[in-house]
């Protein structure tokens, strides 16, 4: 039986295809209804595991490892499109899983994690980070820390964990065997951010003590009224150098480099490197499936128009993470002029709630050459009032409709665009961006 419903799967997502859609949710949602325990059944067989989780960054991590396994010739199941919820997590075990298919890496939506949990436990469960994100879906950092605790008590999960971020620390209680990832004091200055989550005790609520700062709540730390701290880590970052590719040093080994750009994928590079040991791959395997993955997913990914312009598009979906993409450009010559397309739509998957934007520091555009902004999506007028307030001098666009957005964005005559859209606008902007 379980033969039909694979096959099943497969056949809705070439329909699925042939219609324009990616078909990475539809086959798992409706096979769900023939066998509500269709994951539990799917993945039964299986040796290892690994769901890979956080606010930002979850993608290319498991897309880091996935690719690195593959790049070494090991067979395995890997959500790769992103698709992180339940039936997009169904979808991918019935689509790819083969006979001898023994090992999974799986990216988890944070908030699908108690309903996944039901179905099927993972050996290993990496976490790299919590900020605020959706909060008319999440709930605040605290309820989701908890929620999320509750679900991995008593499972005997291995955790692998960024110690750097005290909100991933507190889950430590909670796995069994964990690895602990971070970075350095010394071995790479980020760049500020501007937005600090909390830089109180999750323990006992008291204000941490930090050494060190990384960015926003990541950092050393410690508590002095309950002691709870960064704790030592198994994986570390000694030194790392972004111009603008990523070459970095882990555990003081030789320097490698990578093909990744922006100095918060440092942090991916190091998660996937920890999960990649964890699981056993030769240290010279691992090193050349991070050296030789490229993104074409939307995250810091490069694309070359025939007039060889070239577009960064890069996924923001709160507040963290668009002031990452917004100091993109902050290393760049001062002598070249950018454009920017800013896409905003309030979907469900998105959060209706799309107040962070007033949370996120817009004004780092001011220390940037920006000639145009275009504001495209649901949301684009406020996107342009948000704008408005940073006193920004720049022309703005308002176009909701996405596809005309892009195909201004490609009148300008800059040689750079940086465009960032949020997650359900992110498939459209793409979409129009590689298109001739």
């Amino acid at each position: 039986m379980l033969f039909i419903y694979k096959l099943l799967a497969k056949l809705i997502r070439i329909a699925s295809k042939m219609v324009g859609k990616k078909g990475t949710d539809l086959p798992g949602k409706i096979i769900r209804k023939f066998n509500n325990n269709i994951l539990k059944d799917l993945t039964k067989n299986f040796e290892e595991i690994v769901f890979v989780t956080g606010t930002n960054g979850k993608t290319t991590t498991s897309n880091l490892i996935g690719h690195s396994l593959k790049n070494s010739g090991v067979e395995i199941v890997n959500n790769f499109e992103g698709a992180n919820m339940l039936d997009g997590i169904i979808s991918t075990f019935a689509i790819q899983s083969k006979k001898n298919s023994k090992i999974a890496i799986i990216e988890i939506d944070e908030g699908s994690i108690k309903k996944v949990l039901q179905y099927v436990t993972p050996t290993k469960f990496v976490f790299n980070n919590f900020f605020r994100d959706q909060i008319d879906r999440f709930g605040e950092i605290d309820t989701l820390i908890e929620t999320i605790g509750t679900e991995l008590d008593g499972k005997n999960i291995q955790l692998i964990l960024n110690s750097d971020d005290p909100f991933v620390t507190r889950l430590s209680k909670y796995g069994v065997n964990n690895i602990f990832f971070g970075i350095d004091k010394n071995a790479y200055s980020f760049q500020d951010t501007g937005i600090t989550e909390s830089k109180f005790c999750p323990k006992c609520n008291n204000e941490l003590t930090y050494e060190h700062i990384h960015y926003s709540q990541l950092g050393h730390y410690n508590c002095l009224n309950c002691g709870f701290k960064r704790h030592d880590v198994n994986y570390s970052v000694t030194k790392a150098i972004v111009n603008p590719l990523i070459s970095l040093s882990i555990n003081d080994s030789e320097m490698f480099t990578t093909s990744q750009l922006g100095d918060f994928n440092i942090y991916n590079m190091l998660s996937a490197y920890a999960t990649l040991a964890t699981i056993g791959l030769p240290k010279s395997d691992i090193i050349s499936g991070l050296s030789s993955y490229t993104s074409n997913n939307g995250r810091m990914q490069t694309i070359k128009h025939k007039d060889e312009k070239v577009t960064l598009l890069n996924l923001a979906k709160n507040p963290a993470g668009m002031n990452v993409s917004l100091s993109i450009a902050n290393s760049m010559d001062k002598n070249i002029k950018l454009n920017y397309l800013l896409v905003l739509n309030d979907n469900g998957a998105d959060g209706y709630d799309i107040s962070w934007i007033w949370d996120s520091d817009f004004e780092i555009l001011k220390k940037q050459n920006i000639k145009n902004i275009v504001c495209s999506g649901k949301r684009a007028k406020e996107l342009a009032l948000r704008l408005k307030y940073t006193d920004i001098d720049v022309n703005i666009i308002v176009n909701e409709n996405i596809k005309e957005a892009v195909e201004k964005l490609k009148t300008f005559n800059e040689t750079y665009n940086i465009a960032i859209p949020n997650y359900t606008a992110l498939v459209e902007t793409q979409k129009e961006l590689e298109s001739k």
